[in-house]
């Protein structure tokens, strides 16, 4: 998934145990659907060429293939191998992957796709400024692991989600706008909510974030969590 030191989690096996081994496959059509309307709030911008840069699966860009222009291509990058042999499945003439870092392509796109990336990333800001660079505009989904439930509870991101950073929703887009980008657009998106879980403890949550997140999103991101921002920028 992430961009980080060649042996660790991600290249090592242990991330794919982690997630069950379907490397989070069953969230791809939610974070596509979130893509999708960005994108719908932007008719202006119309990428031709996308990439996502620590694609997992490979699930994001198919779900996305499906209903973006038949002529628009598509690239993967991604340095475990195991994610990398699971996206084969999905590869087609526009579609392919890429083992590997990103980076060391010097292939532009109208596009780059960093969906729930940066969080893992050791050094997130040289990794969020070489992004800027790879294409002309990018969509990033970022957890926001910082909110009061998690405080309270001494949750620790590190050890259940490999997530080195935490954000709030002030703290993400800082860290964007500190490595250069112009945001033009974000949301939030209802992760926990949106998605099946067998989690009995998201399900139980769930009871308090539903009425919550109507009655005030940022509210019930802040004190019960289970939010990610999906950021437009350039």
């Amino acid at each position: 998934m992430a961009e980080v030191r060649e042996e660790n989690i991600y290249t090592d096996g242990s991330y794919a145990s982690l997630t069950g081994s379907t490397w989070h496959l069953e969230d791809s059509p939610f974070k596509a659907d979130a893509i999708r309307k960005m994108l719908a709030r932007h008719p202006n911008f119309a990428p031709k060429t996308v990439c996502e840069i620590g694609c997992g699966a490979g699930g994001i860009l198919r779900e996305l293939q499906k209903t973006m222009p038949a002529g628009n291509s598509f690239t993967g990058y991604e340095i475990s191998p195991q994610a990398h042999a699971m996206s084969l499945q999905f590869a087609n003439p526009n579609l392919k992957f890429v083992l590997g870092s990103a980076f060391e392509d010097s292939e532009q796109y109208d596009l780059a796709l960093v969906m729930d990336v940066i969080e893992h990333v050791e050094d997130c800001f040289a990794f969020l400024r070489q992004t800027r660079a790879k294409a002309r505009r990018t969509i990033l989904h970022i957890p926001l692991d910082a909110h009061a439930s998690a405080i309270l509870r001494g949750r620790n991101a590190w050890d259940d989600v490999g997530h080195i950073h935490i954000f709030t929703i002030e703290t993400a887009l800082k860290t964007l706008e500190h490595s250069g980008y112009r945001i033009h657009d974000w949301f939030l998106t209802e992760g926990a909510i949106t998605v099946e879980t067998a989690n009995r403890g998201t399900r139980l949550a769930n009871l308090l974030r539903r009425p919550l997140s109507k009655l005030d999103p940022k509210l019930s991101a802040r004190f019960l969590g289970g939010n990610s921002i999906l950021i437009f920028a350039e």
